[in-house]
Formats: structure tokens, C-alpha cells, sequence
């Protein structure tokens, strides 16, 4: 049996593990969600897609175009300004966080998790771990040709990874929602982290990358549009980072501001002083 093939069937074992029959999905157009969306569908669960996006329709547009292709209902909503920080708030009052792109998430999947909780939808799954088990994120380029290296790193990426879940399960039960990764299971991280590092990432000027987990995506009827998409991140593709910003602006968190605070940037003025028992 062909790897691809081996692939599509273990992706679908770890969504068959999943018991509920009523799942939303966070989704954003791309391959890894478009796979578990796919997966979802075709072993029998009722899906819905769950999508943010922050002060513009644009940041969902891939997200409804992919949905449509698929066939499958996606429910979204598009964050104020003013929205975004009690979120926020809310977020930081709950989890532990020592990188911005973990709060971003957080924030992200706070909304995602609260459009579920109104839906009535109990489970949410996130197609987390495929980045970093199929060499998703740029970092791999850098260390293309040490075989050893890279292992090393994706080993890394992907405890990363499950100790974020363990903090996104904090923001989860705000909501009263249970959240799964089942791409983070360890049958599927143990078959993923075996296939050969050459069917994932073909050199240092690789910028697709994920390429039999692509070509599993197309076998599996996801549209090419979305196979062939290249990464971009949730925080990005939903528009939060450019959020955030704009809000820590609003709130007079100037670069030269935050650097006579003491701080890296605007962004992380506003965070810290947000989170501040003082503020």
C-alpha cells in the first residue's frame, strides 16, 4: 500500500476515535482543516465548520469558498475591536502563555468555542499537529539535509504542541466545550513521525512543503484549491494579529511608548498591562 494511502487511513482511524457524532470543526480553508473537515464527513459525523474573523469579512472569504466546495454548513463571525479585548481578557485570566502566537490562538479559539456553545455543538476539533508533523511551518527549511536535526525539532513542535492543547482546554471549558486534536493522538504522531522526512519537505527553497499530506488531501476529495494552499497562520488568515495591534494603537501603545516602558513593542505593552491586577 502506497504511504499516501497508509496516511488516509490512519487519519481517518483518529477521527473514528473521536465518539461524538456532533462535531464543529475550526476551520480556515487550508489543507489541515479541509482534510479533518473531509474526514469528519465521510465517517459519518455531522459537521459543522467554525470560522472568526476580526473586523473584516475578508478574513474568512477562503473559509466560506472552501466550505462551499465541500458541501458542508459553516457558521462564522466577524470580532469588533471592543469585542477582541474582553476576549482577551478572558483568555488571559485562564491560561499560561509564554509566546504571542499562543494567546492569538487562544483568542482565536475562544470565539470559535463560543459560536459552538451557542450552535449547541459539545465537541470542536482542531486539525493541530499537522505542521509540525509534516513539516508545515518555514523552521524545517532551515534544517533541511540534518535529518537528525529536523527529528529533533518536530519531536519538540509537537510536545509544544500538546502542552498549547492543555491550555486551549482552559478556554474550552469557559464555554462548556470539549476540544480535540486527534491529529495529536500519539497512534497517529507515532505513524506520521516515521514517514521519511523526503515525502514531507523536498529542499531549503521548499515553500510548500506537506506534500504527501497534500497528495492525501487530493486523493481524499478535498478541492485543489485547498490542497495546494500554502501555510498561512490561523492568526494571520483570521486577521487577529492585525487586530491586536490595531487595538493596542487605540489604546495609545505608540512604538516609541512602549519602548520608554520597557517594552518590545506595542503589542506587548498592551498585553502586559492588560493582564496587569492593576489595570
Amino acid at each position: 500500500m502506497e504511504i499516501s494511502e497508509n496516511l488516509i487511513e490512519k487519519i481517518y482511524e483518529a477521527v473514528r476515535s473521536i465518539g461524538q457524532s456532533e462535531l464543529g470543526v475550526a476551520f480556515s480553508g487550508g489543507v489541515d482543516s479541509s482534510i479533518l473537515a473531509v474526514s469528519c464527513k465521510e465517517s459519518g459525523k455531522k459537521v459543522t465548520l467554525l470560522t472568526v474573523g476580526f473586523s473584516s469579512l475578508r478574513d474568512i472569504e477562503v473559509s466560506k469558498e472552501t466550505s462551499e466546495k465541500l458541501g458542508l454548513p459553516m457558521i462564522y463571525e466577524v470580532i469588533s475591536l471592543e469585542e477582541l479585548e474582553e476576549g482577551i481578557k478572558s483568555v488571559l485570566n485562564v491560561i499560561k502563555f509564554d509566546r504571542l502566537v499562543l494567546l492569538e490562538n487562544s483568542v482565536c479559539f475562544y470565539y470559535v468555542f463560543k459560536i459552538a456553545s451557542k450552535q449547541g455543538i459539545e465537541t470542536v476539533l482542531s486539525a493541530n499537529g499537522m505542521d509540525e508533523l509534516f513539516c508545515g511551518y518555514n523552521l524545517y527549511r532551515n534544517y533541511f539535509g540534518d535529518e537528525e536535526g529536523m527529528k529533533k525539532v518536530m519531536a519538540m513542535l509537537v510536545e509544544t504542541a500538546r502542552r498549547d492543547k492543555a491550555e486551549m482546554d482552559k478556554v474550552a471549558t469557559l464555554w462548556n466545550v470539549n476540544y480535540e486534536c486527534p491529529f495529536l493522538s500519539d497512534s497517529f504522531v507515532d505513524f506520521a513521525m516515521k514517514i521519511p522526512l523526503h515525502y514531507k519537505i523536498k529542499g531549503k527553497d521548499d515553500e510548500l512543503r506537506k506534500h504527501i499530506l497534500r497528495e492525501a488531501a487530493l486523493k481524499m476529495g478535498v478541492p485543489e484549491s485547498a490542497a495546494m494552499r500554502r501555510k498561512k497562520a490561523f492568526q494571520y488568515s483570521s486577521g487577529i494579529h492585525k487586530a491586536i495591534a490595531k487595538l493596542a494603537r487605540s489604546r495609545g501603545y505608540t512604538k516609541k511608548k512602549s519602548k520608554v516602558l520597557g517594552y518590545g513593542g506595542e503589542i506587548e505593552a498592551y498585553l502586559k498591562n492588560l493582564a496587569s491586577p492593576c489595570k
